[in-house]
């Protein structure tokens, strides 16, 4: 819209990660050389993190088009698979062919051929995983045996792995010591500085085609300020910027500007003084977290908060109780927008690391992600399947969508509607909740509709080998649904109070990822 008006070729400030458009900040610059090196050297494993935002796969994609020719990649973007399912996507991005309901075994042989064949060939092969702090433990451990072949120099098979901070505290665990020391490069993008922040919009917009400046001194400032340095939320600051500058024919952006549309888009996180305060682009204003907090006094449990509110990441401002009228008066500003079921999905979908919205059909085009659609009842059943989900409320008589996102031992309940996210009491949910929920879960690659008595395949080991940790037994785990597995798979429902008919469908299978700690997304446990 605003593209022409300022001499320029296209937006400059999208958040995709478009590589066209790195910043080789200083830390950018030793950041790639050093990985460049140690994946030249012939490393095993190469180890990229950062916080949100800092810009990880826009530099791991330009170091990527950096490499040989010669290099084969694989990529996984979704790496909250089993070690068959991760196998057999490796597998898929290289195009090695392997049997059609494969063990561990033929996968790690096919794997391992290729490899073979592929160094005496003349070429090297990287695997990539972005989001890699999703990974499993024993997913982590098949990685590290993957990389154990190798020639007097070099790996034949380097590992990168791209991930938030919490990567780094998932390879200190003591299981992981052997693969934590096969990093070979390890590199921690931190935010931008004050001057580099001023450098980055200038260099955005000399790349889609404006060479003079349009940013003032003071607005570069502010926009550092604000955003703490984290590149795509001055994309956010910026992009909105140029629009509304646009609106009203600037021809250049002020401080004005920027806090006007810095309300609109950040919300203040809550971090001692001394450290670096940054903005989270929740799309909502303070205004959303003191309602949050009225809610909850409303319910009686305003010094409980208080008490609280320090170990909440959620900031929240404190207001004068309201009476009713006036906390459904101030949610309904809030939930305005939110009448859009789709848009309500697209948000669980967010929470699972896509990036598309739901589209006309949410549950079909979840599957292009692996992830399955499963459909409930009330409160309870909420809980008992444990997973963030869609959820409609009626408040005076008007239906809302969104998103419960966490549950809290103090009874509050952190939900999204629309853009905004805020904090109510159970109480005030449980009194507004319309119909049932829908949650999203990650399902065996394999399953059509069920897993039952002669079925066959890389889901039933995953059931076979989930059963048998479950109930800590050392039976064979097998890749055919036999008689074991069926009295297992009954003994199951049957102690958790699910129909016993020996079919492993999706009930079963979702209590069984819930029971054994395997499910994706959590949506209460860890939070409460």
């Amino acid at each position: 819209m605003y593209q022409a008006f300022y001499g320029l070729n296209e937006a400059p400030f999208s958040i995709a990660p478009n590589p066209k458009y790195l910043f080789l900040s200083s830390q950018h610059q030793q950041a790639i050389s050093h990985l460049q090196y140690c994946l030249k050297e012939g490393g095993g494993f190469v180890l990229l993190t950062g916080e949100v935002g800092t810009g990880k796969t826009t530099l791991a994609r330009s170091l990527l088009a950096q490499l040989p020719a010669e290099t084969n990649i694989a990529s996984i973007l979704n790496p909250t698979l089993s070690e068959l399912e991760l196998l057999a996507t490796l597998c898929d991005e290289l195009n090695i062919a392997y049997p059609q309901q494969p063990t561990l075994k033929q996968l790690t042989d096919v794997i391992s051929q290729y490899l073979t064949d592929n160094h005496n060939a003349g070429r090297s092969t990287l695997l990539v995983i972005d989001e890699a702090q999703h990974l499993r433990g024993e997913v982590l451990e098949q990685l590290r045996l993957l990389t154990n072949l190798e020639t007097d120099h070099k790996k034949l098979l380097q590992v990168v792995l791209i991930g938030q901070p919490e990567l780094q505290q998932l390879l200190k665990q003591q299981h992981l010591r052997q693969l934590a020391q096969r990093i070979t490069a390890r590199y921690h993008l931190t935010p931008l500085s004050q001057q580099d922040v001023s450098a980055y919009i200038a260099h955005r917009l000399s790349v889609a085609g404006r060479d003079n400046v349009l940013f003032a001194k003071g607005a570069c400032n502010l926009i550092h300020r604000l955003s703490g340095g984290i590149p795509r939320i001055i994309n956010l600051i910026c992009d909105k910027a140029l629009l509304q500058a646009y609106g009203t024919q600037l021809s250049q952006i002020d401080k004005k500007t920027v806090n006007s549309v810095a309300n609109e888009i950040l919300v203040v996180d809550d971090i001692a003084p001394g450290k670096n305060s940054w903005l989270l682009p929740a799309f909502a204003s303070i205004a959303t977290f003191a309602l949050g907090f009225a809610l909850m006094a409303w319910q009686g449990q305003r010094a409980d908060i208080a008490s609280n509110a320090v170990k909440e990441p959620t900031p929240v401002v404190k207001s004068p109780t309201p009476d009713n009228r006036d906390v459904e008066s101030q949610i309904k500003q809030l939930l305005s927008g939110a009448s859009l079921s789709q848009s309500a999905f697209s948000s669980l979908m967010g929470l699972w690391g896509t990036t598309h919205g739901a589209g006309s059909e949410p549950c079909k085009s979840v599957t292009q992600y692996g992830l399955r659609c499963f459909v409930g009842q009330g409160w309870a059943e909420l809980l008992e399947y444990n997973h963030p989900a869609v959820i409609s409320v009626n408040v005076e008589g008007s239906l809302y969508h969104g998103v419960i996102i966490a549950v809290h031992r103090d009874d509050s309940v952190l939900v999204q509607f629309n853009r905004s996210q805020f904090k109510v009491s159970k109480q005030w949910l449980l009194e507004h909740l319309s119909g049932g929920f829908t949650l999203l879960w990650q399902s065996p690659r394999d399953l059509v509709s069920s897993f039952k008595l002669g079925s066959v395949g890389i889901g039933v080991e995953t059931l076979s080998r989930q059963l048998n940790d479950f109930y800590q037994l050392s039976h064979p785990i097998t890749t055919r649904f036999d008689n074991h597995l069926d009295a297992l798979v009954k003994r199951f429902q049957r102690d958790h109070q699910l129909v016993v008919d020996g079919i492993a469908g999706a009930k079963t299978l979702l209590k069984l990822q819930v029971a054994t700690k395997q499910q994706g997304k959590i949506l209460q446990g860890e939070r409460l």
